[in-house]
């Protein structure tokens, strides 16, 4: 009776260029210690980096609240890059006002890691779902040069990877 959603879409935009950015930023800025464990998180941005990627998150954003009729559009949106190395993963944790989040995956080698979003209602707190991780968890298989748009309330967490090459993403705050 309170669906969720999970929504996405494969940007025509360069992902080298996109990789080659979250090196440079990586190269400029100290990791910031936040969802990462053991992978790097930069500061966040809200300025020019990343620019053919922010437009399409925000032109895809405002498609999806219209489709949703919620008489809704982007007015801000902050940003920032993570690169996980084996063995790294992101802890569960939500993205606290913002309205969507969004999570476009650059680099994804084969066996870094699963995005998993949780239900974040009573459902955690019952016996009723005992046994049955199908109705409490949905496990993303994540595509190279996907961008995932769903709501920034739920809980989502990444899991390890087991990749011996990086795994590069962006992921975006998305108030409306």
């Amino acid at each position: 009776i309170f669906p969720s959603f999970v929504s996405s879409c494969i940007p025509q935009i360069d992902m080298m260029a996109q990789l080659a950015e979250a090196y440079n930023i990586k190269n400029c800025y100290d990791s910031a210690k936040l969802s990462n464990e053991g992978g790097y998180h930069s500061p966040t941005f809200v300025d020019s980096k990343f620019l053919k990627l922010k437009d399409t998150v925000v032109e895809f954003s405002n498609d999806l609240l219209d489709k949703k009729g919620l008489g809704l559009e982007v007015h801000h949106m902050e940003y920032w890059c993570n690169i996980n190395k084996s063995y790294n993963y992101n802890v569960m944790h939500s993205h606290g006002r913002a309205d969507l989040i969004g999570i476009y995956y650059i680099q994804l080698p084969p066996g870094s890691g699963n995005l998993v979003v949780m239900r974040n209602d009573g459902s955690q707190y019952c016996s009723l779902y005992e046994n049955r991780a199908d109705m409490l968890e949905y496990i993303i298989e994540p595509e190279a040069g996907r961008l995932y748009v769903l709501p920034g309330h739920l809980w989502h967490y990444v899991t390890g990877s087991d990749s011996v090459r990086d795994r590069v993403s962006v992921s975006f705050n998305i108030y409306t």
